[in-house]
């Protein structure tokens, strides 16, 4: 068995269909200076209408192939998050599978959200340890625009949001000091509501899987405590690098690039500040992207390479925080 596990290839993908603030303020009551002075966000991207999570994952995952120097057959293992799949079920991963050719390989789906690459990477770090599997590759891939609420309760979240997908390809590593060191996972359901979605749900105490009166008051759209999930993210992201860099014997200076979950600029900014890295070795992008949900992370951590923040040997922080909530991080050096 490999003493561990690696980064072997990263990719990215967006649509082509650049959305600015200006742009967002004919869907919805807003202006450009609210978004900029809030969020930090100036740009997105949205998908053209008949484009799904899995159609985005697509070219995402055959870079990450084609940069970890394989073939698509050589993947043993598809593990995808998404919080927007192509249809309620079954998972999107499946459809994903079909969409690379990989019949017979088995599909993973997993839920959580704007932390799904940390657990992805985990679920593949062990597989790989194991020796149960060798190539696996970890998608995730958003289309929140179908998901934008303008109304007064929605507007809030629906100013952040963009569509994109990133990939990651774990492959095995026979060097312990090099590769995936450490995948730390944390949630706390207590604080599920303060960022769901309440419908369809079989919590809702009857038979009928969706009605108009969900559309008409707003249970199909996300709903947002600002203030709980802003507070809550920079402190568990920040408590996350520490607990990161404890777990492994490590001082900050130690880190030559944190890439994490690209939220809020203002959050961004609040996790820098409490956690002393150095703005330099900070990856960011949510200017660009708006938050992509579990795609902000993979997509960041490959544009980081592409902008030379990270390269072979880097000692590199991954950190991101979601709904549920749900928390975790991953120390790699490339």
């Amino acid at each position: 068995m490999p003493a561990g596990s690696r980064i072997l290839g990263t990719g990215r993908y967006v649509p082509p269909r650049v959305v600015t603030n200006f742009d967002v303020m004919k869907m919805m009551e807003t202006s450009d200076e609210f978004i900029v002075e809030r969020t930090g966000v100036r740009r997105r991207r949205h998908a053209e209408a008949g484009v799904s999570a899995s159609d985005l994952a697509v070219p995402a995952c055959r870079e990450a192939v084609a940069d970890a120097g394989l073939s698509m057959d050589q993947i043993d293992l598809v593990i995808m998050n998404t919080i927007t799949p192509d249809h309620a079920d079954p998972g999107c991963a499946f459809f994903l599978q079909a969409k690379l050719g990989l019949p017979g390989v088995p599909a993973l789906d997993i839920r959580q959200q704007c932390a799904g690459l940390i657990y992805g990477l985990a679920v593949a770090d062990h597989f790989i340890r194991a020796g149960t599997y060798r190539h696996v590759l970890v998608a995730c891939a958003e289309v929140l625009s179908t998901r934008i609420d303008g109304s007064y309760d929605g507007r809030n979240i629906a100013i952040l949001l963009g569509d994109g997908a990133g990939a990651m390809v774990v492959g095995p590593s026979d060097q312990p000091e090099q590769g995936i060191l450490s995948t730390i996972l944390h949630a706390d359901g207590r604080y599920a509501k303060c960022l769901y979605t309440a419908a369809p749900g079989s919590a809702l105490g009857r038979k009928e899987h969706v009605t108009k009166d969900d559309i008409d008051a707003g249970r199909v759209h996300f709903r947002m405590d600002g203030k709980a999930v802003f507070q809550n993210g920079v402190d568990k992201m920040s408590e996350a690098v520490f607990e990161s860099l404890r777990a492994n014997g490590l001082a900050l200076d130690d880190l030559d690039a944190l890439v994490p979950h690209q939220a809020n600029l203002r959050m961004l900014e609040a996790i820098v500040e409490r956690t002393g890295v150095p703005k330099s070795k900070v990856f960011v992008n949510v200017e660009e992207y708006g938050n992509i949900a579990s795609a902000s992370l993979p997509i960041a951590f490959h544009e980081a390479r592409q902008s030379g923040l990270i390269r072979p040997g880097s000692l590199v922080l991954l950190v991101a925080f979601g709904s549920g909530f749900v928390w975790g991080s991953a120390l790699v050096r490339m």
